[in-house]
């Protein structure tokens, strides 16, 4: 028996929960040069436009922060974004409400920072 299966055509967006979608939004896009792309706070919803890609955040009631690195309350996701200069990014990083993590894994090949709702992402080198 054969099954016709319809396959994935396009992604139309990632969504992160979030304490404040519009602040988690405008954070993201001001860090990756994006632009926030709707504000929609009577549905607790945000989208932004980031590095060609739709990102959506979504207000969680009772919004648990995650905990890097322990497990208690998982990272959720994390995002790993190239930056030319590692030291500049994490410094516009923190600049925006962003924090340095107290666990950096990795030897220093890339530098983990915490967003303003706790998830973590990394700010990685150009490639050798």
């Amino acid at each position: 028996m054969t099954t016709s299966t319809t396959p994935i055509t396009e992604l139309i967006a990632f969504t992160i929960d979030s304490s404040d979608a519009a602040r988690l939004a405008k954070f993201y896009a001001d860090l990756t040069g994006g632009e926030v792309t709707g504000d929609y706070p009577e549905y607790g919803y945000a989208a932004a436009s980031i590095l060609g890609s739709a990102f959506n955040f979504q207000t969680v009631a009772d919004y648990a922060r995650p905990q890097w690195p322990g497990q208690e309350h998982p990272q959720q996701f994390h995002i790993d974004l190239r930056v030319t200069d590692v030291a500049a990014a994490a410094d516009h990083a923190i600049s925006l409400g962003a924090t340095v993590a107290g666990e950096q894994p990795g030897g220093g090949a890339w530098q983990v920072m915490i967003d303003p709702d706790g998830h973590p992402f990394c700010l990685c080198p150009p490639k050798d």
